[in-house]
């Protein structure tokens, strides 16, 4: 048998860099023992990835890959806990890879076998599942405590300190001389009138090496967002300011995306960890307090016309892939401020970052978006053609019928074999003649309850898209009356129909939608 093995720790600190290796080498023991045969290509290493967050693990996901594809026969590692630390995450994974891929699951530290009688105890599994999940959480809340705990000292705990300042042995921040320079200059920079976007463009065009560009020699550049958190880092005047942040499911992104999406979201301020020079500033509170004041009036003029964007998530640049954003023009001689649609990377960054420079109209694409599905909306016609069309495509035309003829069919295979036993009985012809005939009715029978078992599925899914037709066509009824609903609730609308709006350098504008391209043709054109 052929025998996988995965591993995983959740940090790369020193002191569990040899966790993989000895994690390893224990289910490779263990696989030796049982007698099964693995390489290098059937280890699954998940190294400095949370086991709490299934989605985020890569390796995970190339094993589930594997095991549907029957690649191996086994899965061996070392505790429950470095399987899984959600327990429901646990149980759905140990209940595919049993169940569904035909996989056997081996824990050596719990002696979990679902091959062995006594070992594969379900109860058995669900109680290691239900202590890794809990010591997962005590965990959290253990390094929580203890990070807060440091903040009050005065350390800092972050594992880069920010840009301008090193980090002593002790986590202490000091002033770095080559980079402090950077940060004064960008606060006098802002006071002096320049923007955000104008101050990342000038260190890009001067080469300046940002912070990950230091330590990880990439090739990331300024952006006008590193600049902002720049300015509004109290660090920078001597306080430690810790605590600010949590991780919870963002509720709206999760209904729109259909799954758990995970945001940080600020704290009250009352819960965070404020120490007053913890060390020395870079620049001096008056400065400090003059760029917040700045920048606070900046971000009231702005308003809230940045929030109401109905396609929010679903424009894409196809040059660089990245997401396309709304920004509002500034008024001029009294004129109607406008929104346009630019590429975020030669918004954040400026036009090195991507080739699509190309600015577009929002309303004017919002009204391209929609009209061709006002259009559908409205017209009965379409709609009765749109629901022939996917299911005819679908399951090639009239099921019931085809079923009912391999049903007559299969009814008389069944005649012809008992008529065969009556003739074997009577010993009106030879054993040789009628096990030859029995043998072509089996393998005609067997093909017939094939192709029934292939038609019940088309039928089963035929009445899946009838219902999903339906519920299109719901969908689409929004936007014949859009006034009428939140802008909340045409976003949701928007996403369950398309997966993206594509906009290329040359100005064109292409909607893919989330529905088969054949059946749906009609709407699946070029906006300009």
């Amino acid at each position: 048998m052929r025998a996988s093995i995965y591993i995983r720790v959740s940090t790369d600190h020193a002191e569990q860099k040899l966790s993989p290796e000895h994690q390893l080498a224990t289910c490779h023991e263990y696989a030796d023992e049982l007698g099964f045969k693995s390489d290098e290509t059937l280890v699954y290493n998940d190294a400095g990835i949370s086991g709490t967050e299934m989605d985020t693990r890569p390796e995970v996901q190339r094993l589930l890959a594997d095991a549907r594809a029957g690649r191996f026969d086994a899965i061996l590692f070392t505790a429950i806990s470095r399987f899984a630390r959600d327990l429901s995450d646990a149980l759905a994974m140990r209940k595919k890879l049993e169940s569904v891929y035909g996989i056997r699951l081996i824990s050596v530290e719990e002696g979990y076998d679902s091959a062995i009688d006594g070992r594969n105890s379900e109860m058995v599994f669900t109680v290691h599942a239900m202590m890794a999940a809990h010591k997962s959480q005590e965990m959290s809340k253990a390094i929580r405590r203890g990070l807060r705990q440091s903040a009050k000292t005065g350390r800092h705990i972050g594992n880069l300190p920010p840009y301008g300042y090193t980090k002593t042995s002790d986590k202490r921040l000091v002033s770095d001389p080559e980079t402090a320079p950077i940060i004064h200059e960008i606060f006098v920079l802002y006071l002096s009138g320049f923007g955000s976007q104008t101050i990342a463009e000038e260190l890009n065009k001067r080469q300046v090496p940002t912070h990950h560009q230091r330590e990880n020699k990439d090739g990331s550049m300024w952006q006008a967002s590193t600049i902002v958190a720049i300015l509004r880092n109290r660090a920078y005047v001597g306080d430690i300011v810790a605590s600010i942040w949590r991780t919870d499911v963002d509720i709206e992104q999760s209904r729109m995306a259909d799954r758990k999406v995970k945001r940080q979201q600020q704290r009250d301020s009352d819960d965070w960890v404020i120490v007053e020079k913890a060390h020395e500033g870079i620049v001096d509170e008056e400065t400090f307090l003059a760029v917040q004041r700045m920048m606070d009036q900046k971000s009231t003029n702005k308003g809230v016309k940045r929030n109401t964007n109905a396609l929010s998530g679903m424009m894409k640049c196809a040059e660089c892939g990245g997401s396309m954003v709304v920004r509002a023009s500034g008024k001029r001689h009294g004129e109607t401020t406008y929104k346009y649609v630019e590429c975020l990377a030669v918004r954040r960054i400026g036009k090195n970052a991507c080739t699509n420079h190309a600015k577009h109209n929002y309303y004017e694409i919002l009204d391209a978006v929609v009209a061709p599905l006002r259009a559908y909306a409205a017209s009965p016609e379409s709609m009765r053609e749109l629901t022939e069309r996917i299911t005819g495509f679908t399951t090639g035309g009239k099921v019931k019928s085809k079923i009912s003829q391999v049903e007559k069919m299969l009814n008389a295979n069944k005649k012809q074999q008992l008529k065969l036993i009556k003739l074997a009985t009577d010993e009106m012809f030879s054993m040789d003649v009628i096990f030859t005939k029995q043998t072509d009715l089996k393998r005609e029978a067997d093909t017939l309850e094939a192709e029934l078992v292939r038609l019940h599925a088309l039928e089963n899914q035929q009445s899946e898209l009838l219902e999903r037709t339906s519920e299109i066509g719901e969908i689409l009824n929004i936007f014949d009356h859009m006034e009428e609903y939140d802008t909340l609730t045409v976003r949701m609308a928007f996403s369950s129909l398309i997966d993206r709006i594509d906009f290329t350098e040359d100005k064109r504008v292409q909607v893919v939608y989330k529905w088969d391209a054949e059946s749906f043709a009609l709407l699946n054109t070029s906006l300009m």
